[in-house]
Formats: C-alpha cells, sequence, structure tokens
C-alpha cells in the first residue's frame, strides 16, 4: 500500500474513490467503514474487491461480521457523517430529521 507523504514534485490526483460501509440491517449504523482511493491513472479496485478488504479488516476488530449488510459509493463525503436508510440502501446524512426522532446529533 503506498502511504501518502511529502515528495518533491507534483502531488498525485485522486481519481477515483470508493466508500464500502458494513451497517447493521436493523437500524442502519454503520460499523465499519473502507475508503479506496485510486490515484492518477491506475485502475480502480473493483467493487468485490474493496468489500472483501472491508470484510477482511473490520473482522479484525469486530464479531459477526458476516451479519453486516453492504453499500458501495463513489461519493467521498459518504464516508463521515451518514447512516444508511435501511429500506433504500442509500446513504443518509446524520443532520437531516429522522422520521420518528427529529434531528440526529451533529457529527462534528
Amino acid at each position: 500500500m503506498i502511504g501518502f507523504g511529502s515528495s518533491a514534485g507534483a502531488k498525485p490526483l485522486a481519481e477515483h474513490v470508493q466508500v464500502v460501509a458494513l451497517y447493521e440491517p436493523a437500524n442502519g449504523h454503520i460499523a465499519h467503514l473502507h475508503m479506496v482511493t485510486t490515484l492518477g491513472d491506475a485502475e480502480p479496485l473493483a467493487p468485490e474487491e474493496a468489500i472483501d478488504e472491508a470484510r477482511r479488516r473490520a473482522g479484525r476488530r469486530l464479531r459477526n461480521v458476516e451479519k453486516l449488510e453492504v453499500a458501495l459509493s463513489n461519493k467521498a463525503e459518504h464516508g463521515q457523517g451518514h447512516r444508511i436508510d435501511p429500506a433504500t440502501k442509500s446513504f443518509v446524512a446524520l443532520t437531516q430529521e429522522r422520521p420518528g426522532r427529529g434531528k440526529a446529533p451533529s457529527a462534528s
């Protein structure tokens, strides 16, 4: 894996971002989030590879990873401050109102 650091010359440009959220299907709570950033002209990972890596890493710290469902996104902003709507399986900002609960706490 290539780390980000300071080096002479042009900085690499992020060409593609994949967000893999492993979430609890009952309530949409994201239990593990994995982000893959593709730089320059590199080929993006296949979604299956990103999901496999997310599950592998989550398994180091979480139990019952196999019971978590997967949501994918190519929007970097989905990498924080979101949950998954279990009905639509889409990312929902935590600051949006949730039915029956009012506004969610700020993710700051």
